[in-house]
């Protein structure tokens, strides 16, 4: 079972700091997939009260990475191979729709960002900052929803990356190693400058299938292990509430 150490935090610190901890904490492994979060040991170690955490407990759960359970808690949320397969094809489908509605609209600005965001990527990449390098990924991967100028688009979006950011920790753990190569986004950085917009929405296809395989087949040794027993603070079923798919 994953267990999570917290340090306390100021009196000061707001919700938003929580939640970064918390939200850390499951994307780094410390609180596993469909583990129940222990209120009173968590607020003790942060030195916070109940009420704020579990106020950034509810916003994660709004986020999906979370789940509520009425009389038995809150959870970190299952990860199945169907979802994972739900979550990935779909980002398929946007990533397409999201560089079509960019296309016409970029500019040197866009350019720019583009550039800064990727240098971004590459700097958590070499610090071998697992968290980060995923953070920066999809602040990347997001700039083509931001630049889209389409706000159900982009509310998708947002709404999908917290469970991108679970599953791309997830491969992560399946690979055994911190951080992709460095090199990983040069080509799709590359076509988003270019005049190819087929050849970028290709691209883009391909990149989010990357290792694809991999990734399920590790879901699915979390889901044999669960069906041999699984952990005591488990829930049945965990994958309720918001976003819980």
């Amino acid at each position: 079972m994953g267990k999570a150490d917290f340090s306390p935090i100021a009196d000061t610190t707001r919700r938003a700091e929580i939640v970064a901890l918390l939200r850390r904490a499951i994307l780094t492994g410390q609180l596993e997939p469909g583990q129940k979060l222990n209120e009173l040991r968590i607020s003790e170690q942060m030195r916070v009260s109940r009420a704020p955490l579990r106020e950034a407990m509810r916003e994660l759960v709004q986020e999906g990475i979370l789940t509520s359970i009425p009389y038995a808690g809150t959870f970190v949320i299952d990860v199945t191979a169907k979802d994972i397969d739900d979550a990935y094809s779909f980002n398929k489908v946007m990533d397409e729709f999201a560089i079509e509605q960019t296309w016409p609209l970029r500019d040197q600005r866009f350019f720019d960002e583009l550039d800064r965001r990727h240098e971004t990527v590459k700097q958590a990449t070499r610090a071998l900052d697992t968290t980060r390098q995923i953070e920066t990924a999809l602040q990347l991967h997001g700039l083509i929803y931001e630049w889209a100028d389409n706000s159900v688009l982009l509310d998708t979006w947002q709404r999908l990356t917290s469970r991108l950011q679970m599953y791309f920790a997830l491969h992560q753990h399946a690979r055994n190693e911190p951080v992709p190569a460095e090199d990983v986004h040069e080509t799709y950085v590359q076509l988003l400058k270019g005049k190819d917009m087929l050849a970028a929405q290709r691209h883009a296809r391909e990149h989010i299938g990357l290792d694809f395989e991999e990734l399920i087949a590790y879901a699915r040794s979390l889901e044999q292990r669960t069906s041999k027993g699984g952990r005591a603070d488990r829930a049945s079923p965990a994958r309720s509430g918001p976003g819980g798919s």
